[in-house]
């Protein structure tokens, strides 16, 4: 090999070098999503599901999240639209144990608590609830319900996710003003707050005088933790069984007194299995959230602040008292 050839080989090498660096970092800032997010127009079938929504068939699209490494979806859904293009969902089902973006909502669990909230709140009552919630209270149920986010915190992103999960947050959040962040941040303040006066006058600022209502999901404590991963730790472990049962929750608190774990705990049926959800931490339990949710920590001490006025499921809405 002559010296000249020698020389352009070891150029190419370096010229090599460098794209393979170069590809490197661009393949570090901009990961390759794991997962494919789809929206279709709604079928006639799904459309005929949601009918008790009340929403036009315009307004309305189904949704379908893939992973590459799976055959079928692992999430599909019916989100819809509102005036300022804000997805709402509507209907969510997860085909894997891990909630994908939202947890399991059907249809006529969510028409059923968004009829009771038409019928158990006043007209000009204001709902506080977490963004995705608050945005199907607006569109069906009427009712003023003013927070929301343009950041969408606390999706619900598999660890394995989170590196992507920027593309995600910002379609959810895609229409909101970016104004909304501060009020959201109080509200998500107020659910971690262990005082129940200070947190109910926080709720009622919000509400700015009209009669406050707030309506929280079980699964808004895992929206909460991952939105405040160093606040608020949850996790969770399935029982095989049909139905909570004394003799369930009494196997429940004896896997966790074998794990050491001392946080609350609260059980909801999931299919076929029961799922214990718990604080990972004592001090969690105290917490506005885990009160407001039927967490084993909240039954020692009753709110006083907060009237319930209807529950369904995994849903509670409450009044705040004046």
């Amino acid at each position: 090999m002559t010296p000249r050839i020698r020389l352009i080989a070891g150029v190419a090498l370096i010229v090599f070098g460098f794209a393979l660096l170069g590809w490197a970092i661009y393949a570090g800032l901009n990961p390759t999503a794991p997962f494919e997010t789809r929206l279709a127009p709604i079928s006639a079938e799904a459309a005929k599901d949601v009918e008790g929504f009340g929403l036009t068939p315009e307004r309305l699209q189904q949704i379908e999240v893939s992973a590459k490494d799976e055959r079928g979806p692992i999430a599909t859904g019916v989100v819809a639209r509102d005036d300022a293009g804000r997805l709402t969902p509507l209907v969510w089902r997860n085909q894997v144990t891990e909630p994908i973006f939202f947890a399991d909502v059907s249809a006529s669990d969510a028409a059923k608590v968004l009829a009771a909230i038409r019928e158990h709140t006043p007209q000009d009552a204001v709902v506080l609830a977490w963004w995705d919630f608050s945005r199907a209270i607006r569109l069906v149920a009427g009712r003023a319900a003013p927070l929301d986010d343009a950041e969408a915190r606390g999706l619900l992103l598999p660890g394995a996710w989170s590196a992507a999960g920027a593309a995600e947050r910002a379609r959810w959040g895609a229409g909101v003003p970016t104004s909304s962040a501060n009020g959201f941040t109080r509200f998500m303040d107020a659910l971690l707050d262990s005082d129940e006066t200070r947190a109910s006058e926080a709720l009622k600022k919000l509400a700015d005088g009209k009669p406050a209502y707030v309506a929280v999901r079980i699964s808004d404590a895992w929206m909460l933790a991952a939105a405040r991963p160093q606040q608020l730790s949850i996790a969770y472990k399935d029982f095989a069984a049909t139905g909570v049962s004394h003799g369930l929750i009494k196997s429940a608190q004896q896997w966790m007194r074998d794990q050491k774990i001392e946080g609350g705990f609260a059980v909801e049926p999931m299919g076929g299995a029961t799922r214990l959800h718990y604080f990972q931490r004592k001090s969690d339990g105290d917490r506005l959230i885990a009160r407001l949710l039927p967490f084993s920590t909240s039954l020692p001490s009753p709110l006083t602040r907060f009237s319930l006025v209807y529950q369904h499921k995994g849903w509670w809405i409450y009044r705040l008292n004046d």
